[in-house]
């Protein structure tokens, strides 16, 4: 029997337009439902990544401490500006020594893709450069290898040549001897990885190693005591679970010029988090109760007149033990949920959550609204990471109230 093009239209109905038109209203609100679902995963994935690049920098920097004689965790921080060559001195530098690739294991949930010491090679003065009143910028001497080639430093090649700031020429040497040989990152070193503690005299004031350098950036090398050895870890009050090496970092600024076919629009990232600031807002009140000036330690290194004595209420150790906290502003709660991975001297992870949204971790600083007192970071006090979580005084040798 021949079953005609009618009798086959009966058997097997076509879509009306209405049908058809319903049939993708659904999967379009299926594929809408799925696609948060799709992005989480994968925010969770590369969270997990992130968390894994982590952890392998950890096991290079405890292995290092049993080789290293001072027992030193890392030779510094990737910073030209506050450490040296960023080739040469720096936890960067030391990862890439042992054959560990911090370029290739950048996070990928952050935006930023590039470490605040490419652009600092790429525009501090020659003058800058060669100016060794504080410390050593340029590095390793100029030296023939034993095949008969000629090895200079990146920092040593700009000054030699004269190379202006943000001019080609740097573009290029920072493309051939930092990004295509390992050297970038975007995580953050912490106050305690790469300064240790505060050098204090004896009126509270930091106090400089060297007397003939007029650097008292409390960021700085002249004015701390150094990188974090297991010596100080075994003597720390903080447990070694609580003290933070790196972490994920916020973005700082965009770079003067490209550098390289990364993402990110070139930005670049905070070297590191942490240093001593004052935590809490004191202030003078009229008669009637209201406030009229904040503290001028509030988010500020402490400093005290000549002859401020030590102890008492009144004393300059209480405002650095118990009115001072690490300023952990750069870490950055870059993952879902509000999420910062942070790698622990221990070797383990902690995960500090942003509860509030407000785009920083808090570890203890006011957030009332004073006059005077900077309120765009945090929006109230909550304490979202305790010193139990994350070590927070001005020294490891102190627990606040010593």
């Amino acid at each position: 029997m021949i079953i005609g093009s009618a009798d086959r239209r009966k058997m097997h109905p076509a879509f009306t337009l209405v049908e058809m038109l319903v049939v993708i209203t659904i999967i379009g609100v299926l594929a809408g439902l799925l696609m948060p679902a799709v992005g989480a995963a994968r925010e969770s994935a590369r969270s997990v990544q992130c968390q894994s690049n982590l952890r392998q920098f950890g096991q290079v920097m405890i292995a290092r401490t049993a080789s290293d004689p001072s027992g030193a965790f890392c030779t510094g921080n990737f910073d030209l500006e506050r450490d040296g060559v960023p080739t040469e001195i720096g936890w960067v530098a030391d990862m890439v020594q042992r054959a560990t690739l911090p370029s290739e294991m950048r996070c990928g949930s952050s935006g930023v893709e590039n470490a605040k010491a490419i652009e600092q090679v790429l525009t501090m003065p020659v003058a800058e450069i060669v100016d060794d009143s504080c410390f050593d910028r340029l590095g390793s001497e100029t030296y023939v290898d034993d095949q008969g080639q000629t090895i200079t430093n990146i920092l040593r090649k700009i000054s030699d040549e004269s190379y202006a700031p943000s001019s080609e020429d740097r573009v290029s040497l920072i493309r051939l001897k930092m990004l295509e040989k390992g050297y970038n990152t975007n995580y953050a070193a912490s106050w305690f990885l790469v300064r240790g503690e505060m050098r204090l005299d004896e009126d509270g004031n930091l106090k400089p190693n060297d007397p003939n350098c007029t650097d008292v950036d409390p960021r700085g090398k002249n004015v701390t005591r150094g990188v974090l050895t297991t010596r100080i870890l075994d003597s720390s009050k903080a447990p070694a679970g609580t003290v933070p090496l790196l972490c994920d970092s916020s973005a700082i600024g965009v770079l003067s010029a490209p550098v390289g076919d990364l993402t990110g629009a070139n930005l670049f990232a905070a070297s590191m988090v942490g240093s001593p600031v004052g935590s809490t807002v004191q202030v003078d009140n009229d008669a009637d109760g209201t406030a009229e000036t904040a503290s001028a330690f509030y988010l500020r290194t402490p400093s005290f007149a000549v002859g401020t004595t030590k102890t008492g209420a009144d004393g300059w150790l209480k405002q650095w033990n118990h009115d001072s906290r690490q300023d952990y502003r750069g870490m950055a709660p870059l993952h879902g949920g509000g999420t910062c991975n942070v790698l622990m001297a221990d070797g383990s992870i902690t995960v500090l959550k942003d509860i509030n949204g407000d785009g920083f971790i808090n570890n203890g600083f006011d957030g009332a609204d004073v006059t005077g007192a900077s309120t765009e970071f945090w929006t109230d006090s909550k304490v979202e990471s305790e010193t139990l979580k994350l070590a927070s005084f001005h020294s490891l040798t102190s627990k606040g109230g010593e």
